[in-house]
């Protein structure tokens, strides 16, 4: 096999140094949304005037390598075969790209390695027991104008695009640059930017008379071990702890109080105790009072029940996606739970891992529900990388979030991502957040249709790889 020009081996070298830093800084634990737009951009660049081998060994090592901040993040063994597996899908999307752009489908290019990336995701959310969490859209959480394409499209929207701007430069750069068609390219691409950032900000910034309501979240500090505890005393003081929170956020006004996923454990044997102190919480100073828990009964729950201002027990909703390995022996709930709220639309109980998946939060949407009350648990360093995907389900369902987790961030976003309030549960001695929350209708066009543009682009995926071969 005859050497590698050593130019080639030059920017192919530089090529996925580059792309790797962008997609490394862009993705997991890292917030700089903007470069994510711009991280497929040398790879796709390079996939123009290399050969095949080239394009895909570039391609795959620039991902991989960018994965890398999540290294220890998950078992060594899943995180490898995840990595390997978005890598090697990642380099097909390019390779496509590549084959289109020398094709007579050359200003489609940019939108076959859109679909065939945006189609990769959804048919993974399908599949995987991470649902919808490994999504390129999550990384732009904070990009308000973009975010709300998720109310007409689900994230999968938001995931086209940035596969697609980039891939759009590289193509017209090229074009331009050897002489053939490129301004039919730039004015899909680029027309097609303009009405998204158009949408966002008409969305963002239209006024809208929502009813207010006031919802207070807590967290007290609690170890693996007191909240697995099934000693009374131990049960008993950390529920009291919470019941202070709750008089102190009522104090401050708070008509809700949202507690985090499994705070304590209740077996038969305290399960009267336990629910006691939350209740009479609740009543004492009339809220609605939602706290997550462990229930041992005929079954192991992991539920969230809401009690009413008068004590009461309202509602109960069991956890739908539990998080194997550490969740095998509980088992999942399949129905909603539903609150009024004292305003036209109405509340839904989600638990933390549940806002990973398109469902239950696109059923609760489909109710008309305008707030999603979720207690969560997180693991200390992933708090915002968790928190972000409960702010765009927020987005795609048209309905404001407020989750409380354990170990990680209060957050209270509203239906279009905005965040009205962050803190840290993980590392104080207690955390306390009090919103105003602008309630919203609940309904969104992605709710109504569901996941039109996923199954969009998986036709335009396979026509994109059928059509070369029909020239």
């Amino acid at each position: 096999m005859p050497a590698l020009p050593s130019k080639i081996f030059d920017f192919s070298f530089f090529t996925v140094c580059l792309s790797a830093i962008l997609f490394y800084f862009s993705t997991g634990f890292y917030d700089y949304w903007l470069l994510t737009w711009l991280a497929p951009l040398p790879v796709c660049l390079f996939a123009l005037h290399s050969r095949t081998v080239e394009t895909a060994l570039a391609a795959f090592t620039a991902f991989i390598l960018g994965a890398m901040n999540q290294f220890g993040y998950l078992p060594l063994l899943l995180f490898a075969g995840t990595t390997l597996l978005n890598a090697t899908a990642f380099a097909l999307s390019v390779l496509l790209f590549r084959t289109t752009a020398r094709s007579t489908s050359q200003p489609f290019a940019p939108f076959a390695f859109a679909a065939a990336w945006t189609a990769y995701e959804f048919v993974r959310s399908h599949f995987s027991s991470f649902g919808t969490f490994e999504s390129l859209a999550y990384t732009q959480a904070l990009n308000l104008p973009v975010i709300q394409l998720a109310s007409l499209t689900g994230i999968w929207g938001i995931t086209f695009f940035l596969m697609l701007i980039p891939a759009g430069l590289a193509a017209v750069w090229h074009a331009y640059r050897t002489g053939n068609r490129w301004r039919l390219t730039g004015l899909l691409v680029g027309g097609l930017l303009a009405a998204v950032f158009l949408f966002g900000v008409c969305r963002l910034y239209l006024p809208a008379d929502n009813p207010v309501i006031t919802i207070g979240l807590s967290s007290v500090p609690a170890t693996r071990e007191e909240m697995r505890s099934q000693d009374i005393a131990t049960i008993t003081a950390s529920l009291r702890r919470y019941s202070r929170s709750v008089d102190t956020l009522a104090a401050a006004g708070a008509q809700f109080v949202l507690l985090p996923e499994k705070i304590a454990f209740l077996n038969p044997a305290v399960r009267e105790t336990g629910l006691s102190i939350l209740s009479q919480a609740a009543g004492k100073n009339r809220v609605t009072l939602i706290a997550g828990l462990s229930l041992q009964e005929e079954r192991l729950r992991n539920v969230a029940l809401a009690f009413a201002p008068d004590g009461s027990l309202l509602r109960s909703y069991d956890k739908q996606h539990l998080l194997s390995p550490y969740e095998n022996s509980y088992v999942p709930g399949k129905d909603l739970a539903l609150l009024e709220t004292g305003a036209a639309t109405s509340a839904g109980i989600a638990i933390c891992k549940d806002m990973d998946f398109v469902l239950p939060a696109r059923e609760y949407s489909w109710q008309g529900t305008g707030l999603l009350l979720v207690p969560a648990l997180d693991f200390h360093a992933d708090g915002w990388l968790h928190a972000r995907v409960a702010v765009l389900r927020g987005v795609e369902g048209n309905a404001a979030v407020v989750r409380a987790a354990q170990w990680g961030l209060l957050t209270v976003s509203d239906s279009r991502g905005r965040l009205l309030g962050t803190e840290p549960a993980s590392g104080q001695d207690e955390a306390n957040l009090l919103a105003k929350v602008p309630l919203s209708s609940g309904y969104s066009l992605y709710s109504r249709l569901g996941d039109w543009l996923g199954w969009l682009c998986l036709l335009g995926t396979a026509l994109a790889l059928f059509r070369p071969r029909m020239k």
